[in-house]
């Protein structure tokens, strides 16, 4: 719960007034797939590699984080079989993927 709480966290911080937030999930046989994605601006091109390391912040960083959030969801993620990646959707707005494996 806390990774996800985070990335909740982070999608409402740079989703603008009157955005959205949405969450889904699907489940087979070998990973259950949680998606997390907002209708904000997206991340910067150059910030997508150093999203995951702790301390990074990015270019649209709100000024009261440190930059430990996604590092610690990603930590918390792969210490459960998980993994995260996260990308910009084509329509804007950012996008998280967490998938913890079966096996």
């Amino acid at each position: 719960m806390e990774a996800i709480i985070n990335l909740l966290k982070n999608c409402m911080e740079h989703t603008p007034p009157g955005g959205v937030i949405h969450c889904s999930y699907e489940q087979n046989p070998i990973y259950t797939q949680i998606k997390i994605w907002d209708t904000g601006a997206g991340f910067a091109k150059e910030d997508l590699p150093h999203l995951f390391e702790r301390f990074y912040r990015g270019q649209n960083a709100i000024h009261s984080g440190i930059g430990i959030g996604l590092s610690l969801s990603k930590a918390i993620i792969e210490s459960q079989n998980g993994t995260i990646s996260a990308k910009n959707l084509v329509d804007g707005g950012a996008c998280y993927e967490i998938r913890f494996y079966s096996h």
